[in-house]
């Protein structure tokens, strides 16, 4: 696995193949580290010396480890082949790697995560690829004794999710049909986007 990077339109290697990561998904930067989801462990590297990394290795189980998101100084992962969502303390993102990861909930193919002040965000996706009812977009509203809600009962195979500046709506990722759409979180309507190109297995977007 390794990392691109693109700066005005041109490509560089950012993280070489050098065995460091196997297969690389969702990522986040906390003060100029950036945390990769990476099969069964989440690496961290410096992004002023990406020669310096670390690694925050998950339960035996946990093999797809796959989305990240991050409030304040909370980091909340998913891991889609389980459900269960994990939790770190990044206040100090350069001494992470002696932490244990903390179960903070479970959620049916836990797959993209969005975390605000007031609410987190999660897509469900069907771990075997039969869509059921349990796939859907599920929220969080209290974070200290986390309960989880469907946003709404329109079940898919919900892969990415991010959420727009004015927080007013939030875009997903499916694999059914290869759609990328947007949910009004006001009044709940679902418009599914008209791309350019037919897209196979759209996942993370930011």
């Amino acid at each position: 696995g390794y990392i691109m990077k693109f700066t005005s339109g041109k490509p560089a290697v950012l993280i070489p193949a050098d065995g460091r990561l196997n297969a690389p998904k969702g990522m986040c930067v906390v003060d100029n580290y950036l945390f990769v989801a990476d099969v069964n462990a989440v690496v961290v590297f410096d992004l002023n010396d990406v020669s310096k990394s670390q690694r925050v290795k998950f339960p035996a189980n946990e093999s797809f480890v796959n989305d990240i998101a991050v409030n304040g100084k909370d980091m909340y992962i998913t891991v889609t082949n389980t459900g269960n969502i994990y939790k770190l303390d990044v206040s100090a993102p350069d001494k992470v790697k002696n932490q244990t990861p903390k179960l903070f909930t479970n959620v049916t193919g836990a797959n993209g995560i969005v975390a605000t002040d007031s609410v987190i965000y999660i897509a469900s996706y069907p771990v075997d690829g039969n869509t059921a009812a349990a796939n859907v977009i599920y929220t969080i509203k209290n974070f200290d004794n986390p309960v989880v809600e469907k946003l709404f009962d329109r079940m898919s195979q919900y892969d990415g999710l991010a959420l727009s500046e004015d927080g007013n709506s939030l875009y997903f990722t499916t694999w059914v049909n290869g759609n990328v759409g947007k949910i009004n979180l006001k009044d709940m309507k679902v418009e599914n986007l008209i791309l350019p190109l037919q897209l196979t297995g759209p996942a993370d977007l930011s």
